[in-house]
């Protein structure tokens, strides 16, 4: 399924869809892009789940919330279950994730794929398992 969702990703690009930072970067450079002005950056690192704040619905399908401690500052990550599936995660825990910093909130979503193929695929690693 990574291998589709990569070849679909350059074929979008190939296509004339464009993305604002196709690249991933750790949270600094994120950060770096949002004080530039950009509106998002694609952002990959791992760190420790801080608090699980559980599941809820939303206009966009199943959500859950997790905050996560990445470089030293902590940061919330909204998953798409609905895509997903739950993920088992706990305090303590340690993540490796890929996903869309949002720059007017500093939020991480996208951590997974997009099924219509307008973003760049994300995932969150958790207990050995990747959600996608």
């Amino acid at each position: 399924m990574r291998k589709a969702a990569l070849l679909a990703f350059a074929l979008a690009l190939q296509t004339g869809c464009t993305f604002d930072n196709g690249a991933a970067t750790n949270l600094a450079g994120a950060m770096a892009i949002c004080a530039r002005g950009g509106s998002h950056a694609e952002v990959r690192g791992s760190g420790i789940v801080v608090r699980y704040l559980g599941m809820r619905r939303t206009y966009y399908g199943l959500h859950e919330g997790f905050v996560v401690r990445i470089d030293g500052s902590t940061h919330r990550v909204e998953d798409n279950a609905g895509i997903t599936g739950p993920i088992p995660l706990h305090a303590g825990e340690r993540i490796a994730l890929q996903g869309q910093y949002e720059c007017d909130d500093g939020v991480i979503h996208w951590t997974h794929h997009d099924p219509r193929l307008r973003h760049p695929p994300g995932y969150v690693k958790a207990g050995g398992t990747s959600y996608e």
